[in-house]
């Protein structure tokens, strides 16, 4: 491709629409069109983590600025303003940072449209801890063989652990561009064993039980990490959690340098009781083989129990663990017991009380069962006190008899009491359960303070021997709190509908928000002081028209230029179905004003509901501080970077600078000890932000080399120029906070320092 294919618009535009048409027929131009615009309505159901990071590239081509590609904005034609672009490098190259280490499951990244979507032929994407070679020689997820212009293609890392996300274009001279790139994932997991205790059932020489837990994976018995029993019979290893969790997964680590089949045969157990020294709990699985020296994890879908068995039933044996590994959550909160409960009727004493005294008995003559009479219609209610967000319900079934009296029968959640509350919206339908058996009902978050159980239809007695709740209270809806101002008015329908805490969805029910057929139609929520923005959740009309809110732009901000819609952007809504409400992660982005916007085009804005969840900006403990620093440059004294000005131009006035200092450093005093949550630094933007990287922060009590050695916080990788980005130090203890640039000469440029935390 001519390097003028490059030139920045205008003739950037006018030259990539002549080389693409060039090539391309008529038809095949309407193609490319029409799978674009398919594209653009796809989207990855779970949040997108990207939107979260820091993002930094090999090199930077005219505006082609790496955030481009984390905007929320697919548009893949160069002129839109919406993609990346590298020089013309050899191995070129765009980092995103997680800020902590995810398990990634998938990585979505839309390919530039307008021209040379063959460029990105032979990418790779690499995801890893490590830094090393900017970050390209982490563990590769994928090699991308090819991508039609303008699509947006989905590659499964089938959860690789890491905090960068690299796309790079080895072996080449290559200029690399990206429309959007979207990264799903959660948190890596916690491992819980190595908060608990350890047991086995004998000791081979001193391979205590407790190398298993040790965080160290190595396979070699000699490299002291492995634990091993006698040659016993029936010989077992027992992890004490300390309280109850639903385990997720258990990984275990098989010894490496022999004998890997005798771990053949053995079982995972998981409970709460120590019969048989807890080998006498449920079965999560039987392990067939395992190959030398590997791990294999296996799920056991969230069994609870505090105490984790690894047990070779049967014969003699030596039972070697490695490392086990485990993550689950503590047992779910059941909330069903701090509540009221009611029944359509009572069958002898069974009262209503029964099915939450936190007994799964199941046999009647227990006395742990509720009972209705032969009701047509029975039904339980479950009072919640206030709004729940319910996650899970799980019901206990009769045991000692008829079974088959809770087929039908439904799970209401809602607010009303109409009905008893049996005209709430339903969660599930049960179709049967066996005979003393319990079932989880998974119920997505619906909201209610009553949860029913009702068979309707039909005759019946409604037996309950056990219901279980969990849930969250229903998040703050901030929106309630706020001002609200539109472009324009349509008839009566105020900008105030849109936060009346009704998501009625026909306008004729006047509870929707519209405006005229404006021009760049937008509505601004004034939440009256800055707020970090978690949620912002949308009703979209039901009785008409859904498409107009297609392409509409949320924006979060402190500015009111441009009526606010300048702000940064969370994210585009691409379409919702009619009458449908959609929730938007926006992943704490800080603002006062909260905008939902139609650039681009002559458009009715209606809104039926805004609701938005986050809570107000946290303090910046550093502005209550003193500051020094290692020297002076000219005026650009300490206590710039902590007046609460994030301007990043040096000539604005608001950065403080160091000489060219071996080993220079800023230190700020709390004048007493925090725990400190974050920092978050502003970096220089007019010029040579390359000078923050490899800073690191130090916290602490200490003043020992003027305080930087205190423990270590974070390191700084790199920040993009003018950018501000958090780190989180996990409650680390210290009066004092410093940012020292260790090992070389060089330049301390901090345009702000902001911290948060709490008193120790």
């Amino acid at each position: 491709m001519e390097p003028d294919l490059l030139a920045p618009p205008p003739s950037l535009e006018e030259l990539t629409v002549r080389s693409c048409q060039s090539t391309r027929s008529p038809e095949e131009q309407t193609s490319s069109r029409t799978t674009n615009a398919s594209q653009l309505t796809a989207r990855p159901s779970d949040p997108n983590i990207a939107r979260g990071g820091n993002v930094t590239q090999s090199s930077l081509y005219a505006n082609g600025f790496p955030e481009r590609a984390i905007d929320g904005n697919r548009a893949s034609n160069w002129a839109q303003g919406s993609c990346t672009h590298s020089n013309n490098d050899l191995k070129p190259w765009w980092r995103l940072d997680l800020l902590k280490t995810y398990q990634i499951n998938t990585v979505t990244i839309t390919n530039r449209g307008d021209c040379c979507p063959e460029r990105i032929n032979g990418a790779e994407i690499r995801i890893g801890d490590s830094l090393n070679d900017n970050g390209n020689g982490n563990p590769r997820c994928t090699v991308i063989s090819s991508m039609a212009a303008g699509t947006s293609q989905t590659f499964v890392c089938n959860g690789m652990e890491g905090r960068y996300v690299n796309i790079v274009i080895p072996g080449r001279q290559e200029y690399l561009t990206l429309c959007e790139v979207e990264v799903t994932g959660q948190p890596k997991a916690l491992n819980i064993a190595q908060t608990g205790n350890v047991i086995q059932s004998s000791l081979y020489g001193n391979a205590i039980p407790e190398r298993a837990i040790d965080g160290n994976r190595a396979s070699v018995f000699g490299q002291g990490s492995c634990s091993v029993t006698n040659n016993d019979l029936k010989p077992w290893w027992r992890l004490d959690l300390l309280k109850t969790y639903q385990i997720n997964t258990v990984t275990i680590t098989n010894r490496g340098d022999c004998c890997p089949e005798r771990i053949s045969g053995a079982e995972i157990r998981i409970g709460d009781s120590l019969n048989d020294n807890g080998n006498g709990n449920p079965r999560c699985t039987v392990i067939s083989s395992m190959a030398a020296g590997t791990s294999q994890t296996f799920v056991c879908n969230g069994m609870e129990g505090r105490y984790v068995n690894i047990v070779i039933p049967g014969r003699q044996e030596y039972l070697t663990l490695c490392e086990v590994e485990v993550n689950g959550q503590p047992k779910a909160f059941n909330i069903a017991q701090t509540g009221n409960v009611i029944q359509s009727s009572l069958y002898g004493n069974a009262i209503p009380e029964r099915a939450i005294d936190g007994n799964r008995a199941s046999v009647f003559g227990q006395g742990s069962c509720t009972h209705s009479n032969n009701d047509l219609k029975p039904w339980w209610r479950l009072d919640l006190l206030k709004t729940y967000q319910i996650n899970t319900v799980t019901i206990t079934n009769r045991g000692d008899c008829c079974p088959e009296r809770i087929n039908g029968a439904e799970i209401r959640i809602g607010d009303s009491l109409n009905d008893n509350g049996n005209g709430n919206p339903r969660c599930t339908v049960i179709s049967s359960m066996a005979a003393g058996t319990s079932q989880t009902f998974v119920c997505n978050g619906m909201e209610g303070r009553y949860v029913n159980i009702v068979i309707p239809g039909r005759q019946e007695y409604l037996t309950l021997c056990e219901v279980e709740v969990t849930g969250q209270p229903k998040a703050l809806n901030i929106a309630q709190t706020g001002n609200v101002i539109q472009s324009s008015l349509y008839g009566n329908a105020i900008p105030a509908r849109a936060i009346d805490g009704n998501r009625a969805s026909n306008f004729g029910q006047g509870s929707c928000s519209v405006t005229n057929n404006d021009l760049k139609p937008w509505w601004r929520l004034d939440l009256l002081k800055t707020y970090q923005i978690n949620t912002v959740t949308i009703t979209n009309r039901g009785d008409c028209c859904p498409e107009r809110i297609s392409g509409a732009e949320i924006r979060i901000g402190d500015s009111l230029n441009d009526n606010g819609n300048g702000n940064p952007r969370c994210t585009v809504i691409s379409s919702m179905a009619a009458g449908t409400s959609q929730t938007f992660v926006c992943n704490g982005m800080e603002g006062r004003y909260v905008n939902i916007v139609i650039p681009g085009r002559q458009e009715y804005l209606t809104l039926c509901e805004v609701e938005v969840t986050g809570q107000p900006k946290a303090l910046n403990i550093a502005q209550t501080g003193n500051v020094i620093q290692s020297s002076l440059y000219g005026n650009a004294i300490p206590e710039r970077a902590i007046d609460g000005n994030r301007a990043s131009v040096f000539g604005q006035g608001s950065c403080s600078v160091t000489n060219n200092d071996l080993k220079p450093w800023w230190r700020l005093d709390l004048l007493k000890t925090y725990q400190i949550n974050t920092v978050t630094i502003t970096n220089r933007g007019d010029c040579c932000p390359e000078r923050i990287s490899g800073a690191e922060i130090r916290i602490g009590d200490s003043l020992n080399d003027n305080g930087n050695g205190n423990p270590r916080c974070a390191v700084i990788s790199s920040i993009a120029a003018g950018t501000s980005q958090t780190f989180v130090c996990n409650g680390m203890e210290g009066r004092y906070i410093n940012i020292v640039i260790p090992g070389r000469q060089e330049y301390l440029t901090l345009c702000e320092v902001e911290v948060t935390g709490s008193l120790n």
